[in-house]
């Protein structure tokens, strides 16, 4: 009968369950022994740079010295300091709302660690300065090295848009700006304007960047970039000697000044402008171009050349009665078909040109200004002439008080040659009350 009831196959099963119960029950307590043992154990772990939160009247105050982030020590449970430095739901923190104007010595506090943990905070204490919250206006003042420039350019003007900022900041702070800068920068051998976008940098005066609240911080600088020029009188110097049966009574230009480019050195020892003109090569009156060479140190010139007016007298020798062989084989239909003639006009007025503001000017001689201006051309040309064909001026540009002889210059009709009954004006100048 045991034998049959062993053998059975609900006895062995209600036999196993029986045992695996009894097992169960005799391990678990030294489970959870084991479980108390590792909780129980003490741990310490480090939060590095954890943020410090500052409560206080950020709208009139500003607080100086708090530090951005801390470290904190934890010491406890192994569990719960692991769990804290996973779940970071804890706060550090300076209560600043009870505080007045001033220095202070303030705790750093924190809140949401577990009873359980241990905390240490360092620095635990700190210095603090709590100042009145300000805000002013300040100009931007643009700049640029100026070494980027290429050589014989410079600066002209530079303007910031906008021209001004507001800064925010501590009251000390902002009393000790001396400068508010936004510079621009560029490739060197800078030679055109340009605009470019620049930080604005608030500085102290020994050139410190100050912590302080800038709007905007970026504006947009204009540069202005110039060659340097110079513009000089123009001075006429006669070269070479005139031929035998020529006498130059007069060599002018209309061009009184001329504008020179290049170095500041150079522009500074240039008082004027010489032009040298040939006059072995002027036969007769007219006019001329002339080139000009560049003064050493000039780069260039708003003119390569000029026109000159050359007014000439004919020597009466025997060269000049000389009849050349050329002229004789002209043919009878050219001698017939141009006829030399001269034409007067009389009581021609002379006007005076580029007196400077603030002067006048009275003709000493010839009187009043009037001459008379004879023209001698082929007689066909001279009959269709009208004294409008003609301008009758002297230059008095840069010229002070007192008398001054100046020539008389024409500008008129090519292939026609003429003469004044004066080629001299005397000019009186005197400043206007």
């Amino acid at each position: 009968m045991m034998d049959k009831l062993i053998e059975s196959p609900w006895f062995l099963r209600i036999t196993a369950l029986t045992l695996a119960m009894l097992l169960f029950f005799t391990v678990q307590p030294g489970e959870k022994n084991s479980s108390d043992g590792f909780s129980s154990g003490t741990h310490v772990d480090v939060l590095h740079n954890v943020p410090v939160q500052v409560y206080y009247d950020d709208e009139s105050l500003i607080v100086t010295g708090v530090p951005k982030t801390v470290d904190v020590t934890i010491k406890g449970p192994m569990a719960i300091v692991i769990q804290t430095k996973a779940v970071s739901d804890y706060t550090v923190f300076v209560d600043l709302r009870k505080q007045t104007i001033g220095e202070h010595k303030v705790t750093i506090q924190h809140e949401n660690f577990s009873d359980k943990l241990s905390v240490q905070i360092d620095p635990s204490t700190i210095d603090i300065s709590i100042e009145e919250r300000v805000t002013r206006t300040f100009k931007i003042d643009p700049e640029i090295n100026e070494r980027l420039l290429a050589e014989d350019y410079y600066v002209k003007s530079m303007t910031a848009n906008p021209n001004s900022v507001t800064v925010t900041g501590a009251k000390s702070t902002v009393d000790s700006i001396s400068y508010v800068k936004a510079t621009v920068t560029g490739e060197q051998g800078l030679k055109n304007s340009f605009e470019q976008e620049a930080n604005v940098k608030i500085l102290d005066r020994d050139m410190n960047k100050l912590d302080v609240e800038v709007k905007p911080e970026k504006i947009k600088v204009n540069v202005d970039i110039g060659e340097y020029t110079k513009e000089v009188p123009v001075v006429l110097n006669q070269k070479g000697t005139p031929g035998k049966d020529v006498t130059i009574k007069s060599l002018t230009t209309i061009t009184s000044k001329m504008t020179l480019f290049g170095s500041k050195a150079a522009l500074e020892n240039t008082k004027q402008l010489n032009v040298d003109v040939d006059v072995s090569k002027i036969k007769s009156s007219g006019t001329f171009k002339v080139n000009i060479d560049k003064p050493e140190g000039i780069s260039r010139m708003s003119e390569d050349s000029l026109k000159v007016q050359a007014v000439v007298e004919k020597n009466e020798t025997n060269s000049n009665k000389e009849v050349d062989k050329d002229e004789e084989k002209q043919t009878d239909e050219e001698e017939t078909s141009s006829i030399i003639s001269s034409r007067e006009f009389n009581n021609v007025a002379v006007e005076v040109r580029n007196l400077d503001e603030g002067y006048r000017s009275d003709f000493i001689t010839p009187k009043n200004g009037i001459i008379t201006l004879t023209v001698k051309g082929d007689e066909k040309e001279l009959a269709s002439l009208d004294i409008n064909d003609f301008d009758l001026y002297i230059e008095a540009a840069d010229k002070e008080t007192g008398n001054h002889k100046l020539p008389i210059q024409v500008d008129g009709p090519r292939n026609l040659t003429w003469s004044l009954s004066n080629n001299i004006a005397n000019l009186r100048i005197e400043q206007t009350s």
